[in-house]
């Protein structure tokens, strides 16, 4: 493209060259023609004009001199008035002829004119002798006026021929101006095509030119995938605001990354442009502006306040647009978006703190499940700040051991004996407890999951290594593995050092993956659980019954337990819907060869149902609550 570019500039430029040279070339050519006209006209105006009116005046001269004659010779006039007319006309004639005979001294009729001329200046004198000897002889007059009238028509007919021999060479002159003109006139014809498509050419270039800048200035403002203006045009734009009142909702499409992690990139391009178009005519009807900032992130700008009811229908409508399902081809696509909303200058009189509080609201309105408007309050910002401190804390929690590792008891209904423990993680700060549920989804979150799912995991081979040694007795430990941790890649390896550090039998170790887990990337969860089966571990999957899994896929997975969720043992009673999935899932697991546990039981009543169907062990407050391992360790000697 760019040599394309550079070739077309240069065939500009050498364009422009040859307009120049062309017109300095019609400048030359126009100056050379003038001046060859100039140098035939020239001896046109100096001699050849003068040389015709010298002629004529001559011609003229003469023909008074003849009537002069004629009149005297009929006595109409008298011979005072002929002396004078004959004078006169004589010294005309002179005069005329003098300059006649320079212009055509050169001439061959010059010596025949010379004579019949000096022949007629002696007739006058002549015709006056007869005319006033007597008698008068007017026989002998007539027979000289008839030799004057011979001779001026000689006289004549030679001026004539002198004048046409003079006109020729004007015509001459004439002819050469006008092939003069003629040429100027075919080289200012063809310079004036030349620049004709000259300038149709640099309009068309200078077209292209606007409109590729157009396009870039275009480019330049707006996401080339969707065609919306992108963040800096957003932040420009909010700038331009004022005070007119504003509010901002920033927009994240639900679960878009499954859509490119199950279809690829290209699709998830063509639906987020689909998407996009949606969003952008669905905002546009309410007088919203759509701006795409990131990813699944875009930005809508309405004129109007949060309150307002033109706002809350704008935001419905928008609702409803994206619900509706998405079709390509074969696939249909279902999605949301959650939406985040602060206003101006309520919730930030700034654009930066605008945006940010905007962002807080949105991220309320993810953590709410999606799908849904959440409008910014002050609570937001406090928790989102607090989030951000949470984090900033964990990332050194592994450092500073403010992790500790809680375990609760599994029960074995065959002999009620002690059978294992789950491996909790506790995060203790500044001396208190922090509750799972408020570090456990930020560190899901913030990829924290990996490094302290590591040390969860080297932390239970350690105490297990321990209680092997001091109670002479294997006793599983359960370790709950988070889906960022299991699919990260060298999560095979990480789990194989551990084990060879801590020098534990991997059958003391029990690695818990959920539903979700294993149904994403079926082939290679199949090909992971094999890997870790090989090397000893025992496999369960936890909070069975909760998520998605596939029975034909299940049977084809290396695992060793099944663990009911608590949800479906909480409320457990006899021939209730709660009974009916866990018989099921008991019945489920042997059938497949597989131990089944149960979780969350915390009666007697509970334990017992269990027991009645079949469940192999339990775990609950019931038998016991998570202990830290000095707990645990008493708890073991005393059971």
């Amino acid at each position: 493209m760019q040599v394309v570019s550079r070739r077309y500039r240069w065939a500009i430029y050498g364009l422009l060259v040859v307009v120049i040279a062309a017109g300095i070339a019609l400048f030359f050519a126009m100056a050379r023609t003038a001046k060859d006209i100039r140098a035939s006209t020239t001896p046109l105006l100096q001699e050849k004009i003068p040389t015709l009116r010298h002629l004529s005046d001559f011609e003229s001269a003469l023909l008074r001199y003849q009537l002069a004659l004629n009149k005297y010779y009929v006595a109409s006039i008298g011979r005072e008035r002929f002396d004078h007319l004959e004078a006169q006309a004589g010294r005309e004639m002179a005069d005329n002829f003098e300059s006649v005979r320079r212009d055509l001294a050169q001439a061959v009729q010059m010596g025949a004119l010379r004579s019949d001329y000096d022949a007629v200046l002696t007739m006058g004198p002549t015709l006056e002798r007869i005319m006033t000897t007597a008698p008068v002889n007017r026989e002998q007059a007539r027979t000289l006026l008839t030799d004057l009238n011979v001779k001026t028509n000689t006289i004549r007919d030679l001026l004539d021929k002198a004048k046409r021999d003079v006109e020729v060479s004007v015509y001459e002159v004439g002819d050469t101006a006008n092939a003069g003109v003629d040429e100027i006139t075919r080289l200012v014809h063809i310079y004036s095509v030349g620049m004709l498509l000259t300038a149709l050419f640099m309009m068309y270039h200078v077209w292209a030119r606007f409109r590729s800048e157009n396009m870039l200035a275009f480019q330049a403002a707006h996401d080339p995938l969707t065609g919306l203006a992108h963040r800096g045009s957003f932040e420009r734009r909010l700038r331009k605001m004022n005070d007119q009142p504003h509010t901002v909702v920033l927009g994240m499409i639900d679960r878009f990354e499954r859509v490119i992690g199950g279809l690829g990139h290209a699709f998830g391009d063509r639906l987020m442009q689909e998407m996009a178009g949606r969003i952008k005519r669905a905002a546009e009807r309410h007088g919203g502006e759509v701006f795409r900032l990131d990813g699944a992130n875009v930005a809508i700008l309405y004129k109007s306040e949060g309150d307002h009811p033109s706002f809350q229908e704008a935001l419905s409508s928008l609702q409803e647009y994206m619900r509706q399902p998405f079709e390509f081809g074969q696939h249909e696509i279902f999605s949301s978006m959650s939406m985040g909303g602060a206003e101006y200058p309520r919730d930030g009189a700034e654009p930066a703190h605008l945006l940010q509080n905007a962002d807080a609201a949105l991220q309320a309105a993810r953590d709410a499940g999606g799908d849904c408007f959440v409008a910014y309050s002050n609570a937001l910002n406090t928790r989102a700040q607090e989030r951000l401190a949470l984090e900033a804390q964990l990332r050194h929690a592994i450092e500073r051991n403010e992790l500790e590792l809680h375990y609760q008891p599994q029960q074995g209904l065959v002999d009620d004996g002690l059978v294992g423990f789950e491996a909790l993680v506790r995060w203790r700060r500044n001396g208190e407890l922090i509750p799972p549920a408020d570090f456990i989804p930020l560190a899901e979150e913030s990829g924290l999951i990996v490094p302290i799912g590591d040390w969860v995991l080297a932390e239970a081979c350690r105490q297990a290594k321990i209680w092997s040694l001091e109670t002479s007795r294997k006793f599983i430990i359960a370790v709950n593995i988070s889906p960022r941790q299991f699919h990260h890649p060298s999560f095979l390896r990480r789990v194989t050092t551990t084990l060879g550090e801590s020098m534990i039998d991997p059958t003391f170790i029990e690695l818990e993956i959920t539903e979700g887990i294993v149904m994403r990337d079926v082939e290679r969860t199949i090909e992971l659980l094999e890997d870790l089966r090989q090397r000893g571990l025992t496999l369960a999957i936890d909070d069975f019954g909760t998520g998605y899994s596939s029975l034909a896929y299940l049977k084809r997975f290396s695992i060793d337990k099944l663990k009911i969720d608590q949800s479906f043992v909480r409320h457990l009673r006899p021939n209730s819907e709660d009974a009916a999935i866990v018989q099921a899932v008991i019945n489920l697991g042997h059938h497949l060869g597989l131990s089944v546990i149960a979780e969350g039981v915390e009666t007697v009543t509970q334990r017992e149902l269990l027991r009645s169907w079949g469940c192999d062990e339990i775990q609950g407050y019931f038998y016991g609550r998570p202990l830290p391992a000095d707990k645990a360790t008493q708890f073991i000697f005393e059971n």
